[in-house]
C-alpha cells in the first residue's frame, strides 16, 4: 500500500496530518504487595546478581565491542523526534491508551520536596525506568501525579537535586548503577532552569561513559554540582554543568575506586563521599582536597556505603557499610556514627532483619530536628531513637527501600521511595511509624510479559513485573490491579485462548504456577524454580489448542507440561542441536499442530515438530543468521514458511524475515535506529507490515518487502519513550497490548476500529483523547484541549466546522485515509477531500486531492530544516507554465519564488528564510494539471 502525507500546523504544537497524496492548501486552510508476604522471597538474592546481570548484558551488548552502548539511544531518540515531526504516510496512526496500574508504583530512587512551593506540598518523584513525575499536592487523596515528559531521551532517572541558592534550577541523573538485573543504563544529567517546566541534557554528560550510571547528585550552597557515578567516581562542576571534572576516583583525590555510591552535604557545607570497596572521604568546606575518614571504620570486606548527616547538627554523621564477605554477602556489615564531623567513628548495632540486598536497597536519613533519630532502609525499614543503639522496624507497604525524605523541618511527615513506588507517613516521630502508599496515578511499573483474556472487550490482562509480582487488570481505561502471585519478581504469564480460566504465572528463576479458576483462583506450582540453571526471567509459551506449556530450561534442553489442567505432566526434552544454548524465544505455530519454533540465546532457530511428545520430537535447523541474542519469533497466520525473528543486541541487524521456511533470510531492519528490539508482530491484517517493541517504544513499518523498509515510531500518541518488552494481539477484537518496562501496560484498539468503521461520524463538545474513524465523512465542531492528542480519520472527508477549536499545545491530526484494512484498496484510484472553515466563519472551498501516477516533476528543498537561506530544486520533465509559492502552516501565501514558463530540466530557486518565524512551511510547485508540495521547517 502506498500513500502520501502532509502536515498542517494549527497554532503552537498543533498538527493536522492529511494522508492521501499531493495536495493544494487554499489560503484558509488494589491491592499492593504487602511486605511480609514478599520479604520471605527477597532474602539471599546477592548470590544470583551475576546471573541476573548476565542475562540483560547478553541480550543487549554489542558483540563487536562486548559492552552495552546505551549512548546510541541519543541518536535513536533524535531520529524518532524527526520522524514524529516529519510524519510519514508509511506510519500507522496508532493511539495508545495507558492502562496502568494506577495504584501500584515501581522502583523509585529520586524523591524531593520542591523548594519553590511555600506550602511544601509539591513533590518530584522519578522511576528508575519510568521517568519524571510531579504532584502539586502530596496531601491530596489521590495526589494526582502527572508525568513531566514521556519523550525524554532516557527515562532511567535515579536521583533528583535542587539548587539551594536558586530553586528554579533542578537536576536529575540517569542510570541505575547497582548492577541489578533489570537496571536501565543512563545517558547523563538533565537540568531545568525554570523550576522544572523544561529540561535539557547537559551536553558534557551526554554519551559520556562517566555518566552512564549516576547514583547521586548534590548541589552546594554556591551552586556547585557534585555527582556520584559508578564508572567515573565523583564528578564536579562549578559552571552550572557546562563541564565536569573528576575530583575523586581511582588515583584521583586519594581514592582507589571509580565507584562512588553516595554523596552527602552537611549543614556546614562539608561533603562526604561513599566510595564502594574503598571507604569514606571528606571535603571540608573551604578547604581544598579530599581526606579519607578511616578511624574505626572497616578497611575491607565491604561494598556499597550509605551516608547521612543530621540537618540540625553538622558534626553528626552516620554511615552504613554493605557486607561482601561470604558469611554475610549482601547484608549490612556495620552502622557507624561520628559526632565530630568524621574525625572519629563509633560502631552501632545493626538491625537483624535488614536483609541481604544492601548492594541494591540501602538508604539512611536523620530527623531534621533530632540528630539521635536515624533511619536505615534495606529490604525492610528501621528507625532508631538513640543514635543507632536500638532499632524498631517500621510498618511499610512494600519492600526494598531506596529513598527517605523528610518534609523540610518537619519530624513527622516523611516520604519513602521503594520498589513499590512512593509511601508517606504523618507520624515519623512515633514509636512504630506506619507508612502507606501515595501511588495513585504514578505508573512506573516495570513489566516483563503480559497475556490478554481472549474474549472480545475483556479487560483482563495479567503480567509479570519487576518486584511487583504478577498483577491482573480487570477494569477499562487507566485502572488499578490486584496481584495473583503476591510475591517476588513476576515473569512470563499466559491465559489459555480457548479456556481463559486456565492461567499460568511465574516468578524469577522459572517457577511456574497454574490456576484453573482464572485470575481469582488459587495458583499452584507446576514447575519448581531452578536458579542455577534457567534465565532469571524465564521465557515460556503456551499451546492453547493442545493444553501444553513450554518453558526454557538448561542448555540443550527445554521443558514442557502436558495436559494442563488435568494431569499436569512435567517432562524435559534434550536437544543437542541447541549448541550449548538455552531457549530464549518461543512461538507456537498457529497453523500446524504440535509445532513450536524455538530461538536460542546463541541466535539459532529450530522448528520442533511433535513438540508435545516426550522423546519423539523432530528437530529442524532453520539456519537463522545467528547475529546475537534471539528475543522473539513470530509466525505469519496461515503460513509457517513466513517467519520474523528479532535480536535484542546493539550493533546487529535486529529484524530478519524468511518467506521460505529458513532457506533464505533477509534483514528488514531498514532505517530503524541501532537499539535493542525485543519483540515483533505482524500487522493483524497484512503480513507485509510489522510492529516491533524496542528500547524506545513501538515502531512500525508499512512495507517490509521493499529493499530498505522505512520504520516509524508510534510513541507520542499515548506511548512513552520507554523500553517495551512484549506485544500481544487479541484476534477477537483486534486489540494490541504493549508491556513496557517502566510505564506499565498500554493498549490500542486502532486495528479493531479499522475493521469496524462506521459510515459517518459527528463529534461535538470536548473531544476526548483518542482516535476517531469514519468510512466516509467525519464532521466536528468540538474542541481539542491543550496537552491532549486527537486523531480524526475518514475515508473521504474531514469537515472542521467554524466552531471547531484546537487549543494551543494540543496534538491534532486529520487523516484522509480509508478505514478498510490496509492493502484492501488502490489509493491510485481514490479521490480525497478536506473541508476547513475560513476565518470569517464561512466554509472554505472543498479541495480535491488526487494522486497522479505520472508526476510532472520532483520537488526538494535544502537544507531542511532551514535557518536563513534555502534552495528550492525542481526537476521538470517537460516544458510548462509553473508558479512556485511558499505558504505557512495555515495555508496563507508567504512568498512567490517563481512564476512563468519553464523548459524541462533541473531548476533551482533561491529562498531567503531569514525573516521568517520558526515553524512549518510548504513550498509548492503549481502547474496546470497538478501541484507538488514539499514540507520545510524553519528554525532559528
Amino acid at each position: 500500500m502506498q500513500t502520501f502525507s502532509k502536515i498542517l500546523t494549527i497554532g503552537l504544537g498543533v498538527s493536522i496530518m492529511i494522508l492521501a497524496g499531493t495536495f493544494f492548501l487554499q489560503e484558509r486552510m488494589p491491592g499492593p504487595i504487602h511486605q511480609e508476604e514478599e520479604f520471605e522471597e527477597e532474602e539471599g538474592l546477592m548470590a544470583k546478581i551475576a546471573g541476573r546481570y548476565e542475562q540483560e548484558f547478553l541480550m543487549t551488548r554489542d558483540p563487536k565491542i562486548n559492552r552495552v552502548p546505551t549512548e546510541r539511544l541519543m541518536a535513536a531518540k533524535a531520529v524518532a523526534d524527526q520522524k514524529r515531526i516529519l510524519k510519514s504516510a508509511e506510519s500507522f496512526p496508532v493511539y495508545w491508551e495507558e492502562r496502568g496500574p494506577n495504584n501500584v508504583g515501581g522502583r523509585t530512587r529520586g524523591l524531593i520536596f520542591d523548594a519553590n512551593d511555600p506550602t511544601q506540598k509539591t513533590v518530584w518523584a522519578a522511576g528508575v525506568s519510568g521517568g519524571l513525575w510531579r504532584t502539586t499536592n502530596i496531601d491530596a487523596s489521590p495526589p494526582n501525579w502527572t508525568r513531566v515528559n514521556d519523550l525524554f531521551e532516557n527515562l532511567a532517572i535515579t536521583t533528583l537535586a535542587q539548587d539551594p541558592g536558586n530553586p528554579n534550577i533542578l537536576y536529575f541523573g540517569t542510570g541505575e548503577g547497582y548492577w541489578n538485573f533489570d537496571a536501565v543504563a543512563g545517558l547523563g544529567i538533565w537540568q531545568s532552569t525554570d523550576g522544572g517546566v523544561t529540561w535539557n541534557v547537559l551536553g558534557f554528560t551526554l554519551g559520556n561513559g562517566n555518566f552512564s550510571w549516576v547514583n547521586k547528585i548534590v548541589v552546594a550552597a554556591n551552586g556547585d554540582i557534585y555527582a556520584a557515578t559508578s564508572t567515573g567516581g565523583v564528578q564536579f562542576s562549578n559552571d552550572s554543568g557546562t563541564s565536569f571534572t573528576t575530583v575523586l576516583a581511582n588515583g584521583i583525590g586519594g581514592a582507589n575506586t571509580n565507584r562512588a555510591d553516595d554523596l552527602e552535604i552537611a549543614a556546614n557545607g562539608d561533603i562526604y563521599a561513599g566510595m564502594r570497596n574503598d571507604g569514606i572521604y571528606k571535603l571540608t568546606n573551604g578547604v581544598p582536597g579530599w581526606v579519607a575518614s578511616t578511624n574505626n571504620l572497616p578497611t575491607s570486606g565491604f561494598g556499597r556505603i550509605e551516608i547521612t548527616s543530621a540537618p540540625g547538627n553538622a558534626q553528626t554523621i552516620y554511615a552504613a557499610f554493605a557486607d561482601t564477605t561470604s558469611a554475610n554477602n549482601g547484608g549490612c556489615m556495620g552502622v557507624f556514627q561520628s559526632t565530630n564531623g568524621g574525625t572519629n567513628w563509633t560502631a552501632k548495632t545493626v538491625p537483624g532483619a535488614i536483609g541481604t540486598q544492601c548492594w541494591y536497597d540501602f538508604i539512611m536519613a536523620v530527623d531534621p530536628n533530632d540528630a539521635a533519630r536515624v533511619w536505615l532502609g534495606g529490604v525492610r525499614l528501621f528507625v532508631s531513637g538513640d543514635e543507632g543503639s536500638n532499632w524498631t522496624q517500621a510498618n511499610v507497604d512494600h519492600s526494598d527501600q531506596h529513598a527517605i525524605v523528610y518534609r523540610p523541618g518537619n519530624s513527622n511527615e516523611m516520604l519513602l521511595g521503594n520498589d513499590g513506588g512512593v509511601e508517606r507517613t504523618l507520624a515519623g516521630s512515633a514509636a512504630v511509624p506506619a507508612f502507606s502508599p501515595k501511588n495513585d496515578g504514578y505508573n512506573v511499573t516495570q513489566f516483563y510479559a503480559i497475556s490478554m483474556n481472549p474474549v472480545s472487550g475483556s479487560n483482563e490482562i495479567i503480567g509479570g513485573t519487576q518486584d511487583n509480582a504478577t498483577p491482573v487488570f480487570s477494569s477499562s481505561g487507566l485502572g488499578s490491579t490486584t496481584c495473583v502471585l503476591c510475591c517476588c519478581d513476576g515473569g512470563w504469564a499466559h491465559i489459555d485462548q480457548d479456556d481463559p480460566t486456565i492461567q499460568i504465572a511465574s516468578t524469577q528463576d522459572g517457577s511456574f504456577n497454574l490456576s484453573t479458576g482464572g485470575s481469582g483462583g488459587a495458583f499452584n506450582n507446576i514447575v519448581p524454580g531452578s536458579p542455577d540453571v534457567r534465565f532469571f526471567i524465564t521465557p515460556s509459551s503456551y499451546d492453547s489448542g493442545n493444553d501444553v506449556f513450554y518453558f526454557s530450561d538448561d542448555v540443550d534442553n527445554f521443558g514442557r507440561v502436558t495436559d494442563i489442567g488435568g494431569t499436569n505432566t512435567l517432562t524435559f526434552e534434550p536437544v543437542a542441536a541447541f549448541g550449548n544454548g538455552r531457549v530464549s524465544a518461543f512461538a507456537v505455530s498457529p497453523n500446524t499442530a504440535d509445532r513450536v519454533f524455538m530461538g536460542i540465546e546463541n541466535g539459532t532457530l529450530f522448528q520442533i515438530d511433535n513438540a508435545n511428545m516426550n522423546g519423539a520430537i523432530t528437530v529442524t535447523n532453520l539456519n537463522a543468521p545467528a547475529v546475537g541474542f534471539m528475543s522473539s519469533v513470530t509466525v505469519a497466520a496461515g503460513d509457517d514458511q513466513h517467519l520474523l525473528i528479532t535480536y535484542s543486541n546493539y550493533g546487529v541487524q535486529s529484524i530478519w524475515e524468511t518467506t521460505n521456511g529458513g532457506t533464505n533470510w533477509r534483514s528488514v531492519e531498514g532505517n530503524l535506529p541501532d537499539m535493542p528490539v525485543r519483540w515483533a508482530m505482524f500487522h493483524p491484517f497484512d503480513p507485509e507490515q510489522v510492529l516491533v517493541a524496542t528500547e524506545l517504544g513501538v515502531w512500525t513499518s508499512a512495507d517490509i518487502t521493499v529493499v530498505s523498509p522505512d520504520w516509524q515510531p508510534t510513541n507520542g500518541f499515548g506511548l512513552a519513550n520507554v523500553r517495551v518488552d512484549m506485544l500481544v494481539y487479541r484476534s477477537s477484537d483486534h486489540t494490541i497490548a504493549a508491556a513496557t518496562h517502566g510505564r506499565g501496560v498500554f493498549t490500542t484498539d486502532y486495528f479493531g476500529m479499522l475493521a469496524n468503521c462506521q459510515p459517518n461520524l459527528n463529534l461535538s463538545g470536548i473531544i476526548a483523547p483518542g482516535i476517531y474513524t469514519a468510512e466516509d465523512v467525519l464532521t466536528t465542531d468540538g474542541t481539542v484541549q491543550g496537552a491532549t492528542a486527537v486523531i480524526l480519520q475518514a475515508g473521504e472527508m474531514v469537515v472542521l466546522e467554524p466552531d471547531f477549536t484546537a487549543e494551543r499545545g494540543s496534538d491534532f491530526w486529520a487523516l484522509i485515509l480509508p478505514c478498510a484494512p490496509p492493502g484492501s484498496f488502490a489509493p491510485d484510484e481514490e479521490q480525497y477531500f478536506l473541508k476547513m472553515p475560513d476565518e470569517s466563519g464561512m466554509e472554505a472551498k472543498t479541495i480535491e486531492d488526487k494522486k497522479d501516477k505520472t508526476p510532472e516533476g520532483k520537488l526538494r528543498c535544502y537544507p531542511n530544516p532551514a535557518q536563513t537561506f534555502a534552495t528550492v530544486e525542481f526537476e521538470l520533465t517537460e516544458a510548462t507554465n509553473m508558479r512556485i509559492v511558499v505558504m505557512n502552516a495555515r495555508g496563507q501565501l508567504v512568498d512567490v519564488l517563481a512564476d512563468g514558463n519553464f523548459t524541462e530540466g533541473t531548476l533551482k530557486f533561491p529562498w531567503n528564510t531569514n525573516a521568517l518565524e520558526s515553524g512549518l512551511y510548504f513550498v509548492q510547485a503549481q502547474m496546470a494539471t497538478k501541484a507538488v508540495t514539499e514540507k520545510v521547517f524553519v528554525v532559528k
